[in-house]
């Protein structure tokens, strides 16, 4: 029988499915940031389903000290990256995504050269800082911060900390970074999920932009570029789609928000999926 032009394009089509499939196969690792522990899960099981329904198998990073410093965490995602690599018995391409200060955890693992990176997205990550120096002139905050929150590791999260962190991170080559940030608007309505809630609604305004509560928009997307180990420049890669969620409504499971009289929790779901699948279809393109 005569193949048709038809037949072979389906076959064609069938044969990129098939190829891209089997690339996908590549390991996700989610980096949690900053009170990493203060929840039970922090990425919401609507995240882990948005890489598995394009092939990735995904690992949630345990073990992070939730208020460890870089080099303390940096140092535990090295150990839980080690112990992947035992399950999977192989070397590992990963691909990690990390929010907020996870974006720093998986730059100095990339620093360090002791696993193959491919990619580290990241999201929400401070790369011009937080405003802490603003937090601490509140009164309130400042007691919040002194009495409960180890300062050393949170003072490497301001301008100057993080500027100096990367001043002295060098990557592979190979690696590829891309940058992602949110914002939500101020509303008298802070039960409302498309607006910032408390408490986030209340730490905005010691940010002097745009923000998603904890994050300025414009300090996600500081970073422009990174030297690698060979002294050249790499480049930054920033989508242009948004998250439309506040800091933790980003990672954490919608019915959380229930529990501070949040309504339409669906428009948080809805949001991850919308973006964690974007993301995901992204990743898929680049391996």
């Amino acid at each position: 029988m005569r193949p048709t032009i038809a037949n072979f394009a389906l076959s064609t089509l069938l044969l990129l499915f098939m190829t891209t499939e089997a690339l996908a196969k590549d390991v996700v690792v989610l980096v949690p940031g900053f009170f990493n522990s203060f929840a039970p899960e922090y990425f919401s099981q609507d995240i882990i389903r948005s890489f598995e329904e394009k092939g990735f198998k995904v690992y949630s990073t345990k073990n992070l000290n939730p208020i460890g410093t870089i080099e303390e965490n940096g140092m535990r995602l090295e150990n839980f990256l080690a112990k992947i690599e035992t399950l999977e018995n192989t070397k590992v391409s990963f691909n990690l995504v990390a929010h907020s200060a996870g974006g720093f955890y998986s730059l100095f693992v990339a620093d360090r050269q002791n696993f193959d990176i491919k990619n580290i997205f990241t999201v929400s990550t401070p790369y011009k800082g937080i405003e802490l120096q603003r937090w601490l002139n509140d009164p309130t905050v400042s007691c919040i911060l002194t009495d409960y929150l180890h300062l050393g590791a949170l003072a490497q999260l301001t301008k100057s900390g993080v500027t100096k962190f990367l001043k002295g991170i060098r990557v592979s080559p190979k690696v590829k970074i891309t940058a992602f940030g949110g914002y939500q608007n101020k509303s008298l309505n802070i039960w409302d999920a498309q607006f910032l809630s408390p408490p986030l609604r209340f730490t905005s305004d010691f940010i002097s932009e745009i923000s998603d509560g904890i994050v300025g928009y414009s300090s996600s997307l500081g970073l422009n570029s990174l030297l690698t180990t060979n002294n050249m420049m790499i480049q930054i890669k920033k989508p242009k789609y948004f998250f439309a969620l506040e800091h933790w409504e980003q990672v954490l499971d919608s019915s959380a928000f229930l529990l501070l009289g949040i309504f339409n929790t669906s428009y948080i779901r809805e949001e991850q999926l919308r973006f964690y699948s974007i993301l995901a279809n992204d990743l898929l393109q680049m391996q």
